[in-house]
C-alpha cells in the first residue's frame, strides 16, 4: 500500500483552479497526489511503460478535446495500455450520454464518463473507492511501517547533516546518548522484573528508537530555526521551518502509535463488516485520517529535510 495516488491527466486546457481541486479531493481521502499532465496521446507509451514498471496510475482522467485528437479516439489505446487503471472521461462540450455513446462506439471497457463541470465531483467518488478497497488492516499495517521506515531515513539524512553543519548541534550527541542509554537502563529494569513473572512479560519489554530519532531530530531543527544563517536559510525559510516544526510536533502519537498499534491489533468480521480488536484507539473508520495524517507528517519531514540541507546541495551543484 502506497500513500501516494498516481494521476495521469489528459488534457490539453489545464486549470490550476482545478488541480488544486483535485489534490484536495484525494488528500481528503487520505492519500497524496501525484498528478501528471500532458495534452494528447503523443506520450503516453512511456508513461504506460512507468506504469508497467512502477504501478504510477490509479486513475487516468481523459478530456474529449485534446491537442490534435479526440479523447474517444484515444481511448481504446489508453485501456491497452492501462488494461486496470480507472478511466474518467470527460468533456465540457458533450453530455454524459454522447460520452457515453462515444465510448461504446469505440468497444471501450470500463470507462466512466462525466460532464466537464461535474468531473472532479466524478473524480472524487472513484478516489473513495479506491480507498475503501485499501482499507483492510494489511494494506494499513504495511503503509504504517513504510511510512515510519521513510520517515527515519529522512531524518537520519538530516540529523547527520545538522551534526556536520554546527557546533551546537553536534554538542546535542550526549543528549542523544542519555536518550539511549536511559532508554536501554529503563528496558533492561523492565525485563529484569519480567523474568521474575513470565514469558508474557518478557515479551513486551521493548525500546522504540524511530521515537528518539524523531526527538532528535527536534533538538536539531530548533537550533537550526535559532541560526537559519549557518545554514543557508533567510528569514523566509527560517520562518517556513518553524512553521513545519509545529505542524509535526505531534508525530510521535500520530504516526509512531497508531503504527504501534495497528501492528497489535486483529480484524475480525463484524456485523458491519470488518472491525478491529484489540484496542479502542483506532477503528477502521478511522484509516482515511491516519493516512492523511502519515502523508502531513511525511510531507513536513521531507519539506523540512529540504531546507536543513540546503547548503549541502548548494556545495553539491
Amino acid at each position: 500500500m502506497n500513500l501516494d495516488l498516481g494521476i495521469l491527466w489528459i488534457e490539453d486546457s489545464y486549470s490550476a483552479q482545478e488541480e488544486a481541486e483535485l489534490r484536495r479531493r484525494v488528500q481528503e481521502a487520505g492519500f497524496i497526489a501525484r498528478i501528471a499532465t500532458i495534452p494528447n496521446g503523443a506520450d503516453i507509451e512511456a508513461h504506460a511503460r512507468e506504469n508497467q514498471l512502477f504501478h504510477r496510475y490509479d486513475l487516468i482522467l481523459l478530456d474529449y478535446r485534446l491537442k490534435d485528437e479526440n479523447g474517444d479516439d484515444l481511448a481504446p489505446k489508453v485501456r491497452s495500455l492501462f488494461p486496470s487503471t480507472t478511466i474518467l472521461f470527460y468533456s465540457g462540450s458533450a453530455g454524459d450520454a454522447e460520452l457515453r455513446r462515444l465510448i461504446a462506439d469505440k468497444n471501450v471497457e470500463g470507462v466512466y464518463c462525466s460532464v466537464r463541470d461535474n468531473f472532479i465531483r466524478r473524480a472524487g467518488e472513484l478516489i473513495d473507492q479506491t480507498a475503501q478497497a485499501l482499507n483492510r488492516l494489511s494494506g494499513m499495517r504495511g503503509l504504517a511501517m513504510r511510512v515510519v521506515a521513510e520517515c527515519d531515513d529522512i531524518m537520519k539524512a538530516a540529523v547527520i547533516s545538522m551534526n556536520a553543519r554546527h557546533d551546537d548541534c553536534a554538542s546535542k550527541i550526549d543528549d542523544l546518548d542519555a536518550n539511549v542509554l536511559k532508554d536501554l537502563d529503563e528496558t533492561k529494569g523492565k525485563y529484569e522484573r519480567a523474568q521474575k513473572v513470565g514469558l508474557p512479560e518478557r515479551m513486551a519489554t521493548r525500546a522504540v528508537d524511530s521515537a528518539k530519532l524523531f526527538m532528535h531530530f527536534r533538538r536539531l531543527t530548533k537550533i537550526v530555526a535559532g541560526a537559519g544563517a549557518a545554514f543557508g536559510l533567510d528569514d523566509q525559510g527560517v520562518e517556513r521551518l518553524r512553521e513545519l516544526r509545529k505542524a509535526s510536533a505531534n508525530y510521535d502519537p500520530k504516526v509512531l502509535g497508531r503504527r504501534n498499534v495497528l501492528g497489535h491489533v486483529m480484524e475480525v468480521k463484524g456485523d458491519t463488516g470488518w472491525v478491529l480488536q484489540g484496542s479502542n484507539e483506532i477503528s477502521i473508520n478511522d484509516f482515511a485520517d491516519i493516512r492523511r495524517d502519515f502523508a502531513a507528517h511525511i510531507d513536513a519531514l521531507r519539506e523540512m529535510t529540504a531546507l536543513v540541507t540546503t547548503l549541502d546541495r548548494q556545495e553539491t551543484a
